[in-house]
């Protein structure tokens, strides 16, 4: 079963927690402290994967979550890092924030990965915090909690050329003919309904990919006849092969009738993105055995030919069923393919760089919640990075709150509070921390 969009809850593993420790030796009665740091968080990551078609198991498993950090522990030992989970994707999936809307990364390169939720950071045990003042603290830091964010995940095929043309133009029979792949063929509107890819192999140094995308109809750029999802999957190829059914010339009026539907498709691209209309296009005009006896239809064959080339189009007259006129077809696109391989070889590509997320915190707001009889009020403060902060910390233990106020005076949180309005006895939630503030 072919899936292109699904939508998937991640979340990085809890950072382990800092150990509390004291070396107990013989003969070292003052050993002092040993605790050591927790391991990190594991991270969620998004790999690229070549045999992976379809985003299938995403439709079927919406959470992913990495493996939590281990705490550390006495003799300085360090926490063992929480497993990271892969999750393997197909080639030309994007990443998008889902409540944002941002793109935030192209995956189009087998193996390339993207950490799509990062663990948390593992807390530091109490050998870290000695200091002259502070020889035995008694006291660490908590793990950091994980990234966690919904994404959408977008599949957009990635194909040299793209077959297009209205329902039944027999799209499927030429890419059977042309390549490997097999899809369903019968003879009504939408026997496909998701793109098939075709490797189409003219010898041992010429060879491309096909995309047989499913019929497009009027309206397909509003989702007409699920046009949001055919269409999308155009966007990355660079050639097109738009074909028409020679049959529909049969009858009165069957050559205007074709060139209608030409126009209508090419309206619908140019509706859902201007530069499609910019990429090379041939025509093919397809099914010509099955006309092979209609001096009238085949005359109307030549009139349309005749006006698809003064607007400047390539036309091939073609039989898919019976390749006939197959190989001039291939050989071009082949010319247009290797055009487009060039064009991208010459760009000026950037040095890859090794991108590291940082988190842009605005900075934190103070604001008074609710305001008693006798005088009190509650303040909630909002800041992710003074949230992350304040909730490392165990607020049940006398040390580590004296720890942290020195750090919140010296960053100025403190006196920020006071200028707010706080006073002596309100108290004061950030996150999921609450505190009564004492100056």
């Amino acid at each position: 079963m072919f899936v292109d969009e699904a939508t998937i809850e991640v979340k990085g593993g809890e950072g382990g927690d800092g150990s509390v420790a004291f070396r107990r030796e013989k003969y070292m009665p003052h050993g002092g402290p040993s605790g050591g740091d927790g391991g990190d968080g594991g991270h969620v990551i998004l790999k690229v994967h070549p045999h992976v078609k379809t985003l299938l198991d995403f439709s079927r498993h919406r959470h992913y979550k990495g493996e939590r950090g281990r705490h550390g522990e006495g003799g300085r030992r360090k926490g063992n890092d929480g497993a990271s989970v892969t999750l393997n994707v197909p080639i030309g999936t994007q990443v998008f924030d889902a409540a944002t809307g941002a793109l935030l990364t192209d995956l189009l390169v087998p193996g390339q990965t993207f950490i799509a939720a990062q663990g948390g950071i593992g807390g530091r045990g109490n050998t870290r915090f000695v200091s002259s003042a502070r020889q035995a603290p008694r006291f660490s830091e908590k793990g950091s909690h994980g990234e966690e964010r919904t994404l959408k995940l977008t599949l957009k095929v990635l194909a040299d050329v793209a077959l297009i043309g209205l329902p039944n133009a027999g799209k499927s029979t030429l890419i059977a003919a042309i390549s490997a792949a097999r899809p369903k063929i019968a003879d009504y509107p939408f026997t496909t309904l998701v793109p098939n890819l075709g490797a189409v192999r003219l010898d041992t140094e010429t060879q491309f990919i096909v995309a047989d995308i499913p019929g497009l109809i009027r309206g397909a750029h509003r989702g007409a006849g699920l046009g949001h999802q055919f269409l999308k999957h155009i966007e990355r190829a660079p050639v097109f092969i738009h074909l028409l059914d020679a049959t529909q010339a049969q009858g009165e009026h069957g050559g205007t009738m074709l060139w209608r539907n030409f126009m209508s498709l090419n309206r619908e691209l140019k509706l859902w993105k201007d530069e499609l209309l910019e990429r090379p296009q041939l025509v093919a005009i397809n099914k010509l055995d099955a006309i092979s006896a209609d001096e009238a239809a085949l005359q109307e064959i030549t009139h349309l030919k005749q006006r698809l080339q003064a607007r400047g189009c390539e036309v091939f007259e073609i039989s898919a069923a019976t390749s006939e006129g197959l190989q001039p077809l291939l050989w071009r696109v082949w010319e247009l393919v290797k055009e487009a391989r060039e064009s991208l070889e010459h760009e000026e590509v950037p040095p890859p760089v090794e991108v590291t997320r940082v988190s842009v915190d605005k900075p934190f707001v103070i604001k008074e919640i609710a305001r008693y009889a006798d005088g009190m009020s509650e303040w909630e403060v909002e800041g992710g990075s003074l949230q992350r902060l304040v909730e490392r910390f165990d607020m049940e233990n006398y040390e580590a709150v004296l720890h942290l106020h020195r750090l919140l005076e010296r960053q100025g949180v403190l006196n920020q509070l006071k200028e707010t309005g706080v006073r002596h006895g309100d108290l004061v939630h950030v996150g999921k921390v609450a505190f009564a503030f004492e100056e």
